[in-house]
């Protein structure tokens, strides 16, 4: 599926607003209901978008962002590991990455539950030779 400036234009109202209705999409880009209707199907059964509601972090003062890089022992087992990890209850997100570590894995936890999260979860995953943990002091512009 290629998507196009309709297409781009529906995910950039959404993004303002997750709320805004089919109609209020439609009357901004001058289109039918209809069609926004059904090229937000088609971009969700895609896997192109995901509407959702999110939190700022900054305001749930008991948990916080910690970013964790990692590496991994083998590269072929790169995409694997990154997928296991990405299931894991605490996390919101995995990345491949270059530079330094294989993965940046994104938590959203209590500070004092990390060492719990390192040794009990991501230690089950053998290909995890090495994490190095970033707690975030504020999030600016940071929505989970």
């Amino acid at each position: 599926m290629k998507i196009d400036k309709t297409d781009v234009a529906i995910i950039s109202c959404l993004k303002d607003n997750g709320r805004i209705s089919n109609n209020e999409i439609a009357a901004k880009l001058s289109i039918s209901e209809g069609t926004v209707r059904n090229r937000i199907k088609k971009l969700s059964d895609n896997n192109y978008l995901k509407v959702k509601g999110l939190v700022n972090p900054n305001q749930i003062t008991e948990k916080q962002v910690i970013f964790l890089g990692a590496k991994v022992a083998v590269s072929k087992d790169l995409e694997k590991t990154a997928e296991a990890v990405s299931i894991l209850p605490a996390v919101n997100a995995t990345s491949i990455v270059t530079g330094r570590f294989d993965l940046i894995i994104e938590v959203f936890l209590e500070p004092y539950a990390v060492i719990n999260f390192l040794c009990n979860d991501l230690a089950k995953l053998d290909s995890i030779v090495s994490t190095e943990t970033f707690m975030t002091l504020k999030n600016y512009d940071k929505w989970i």
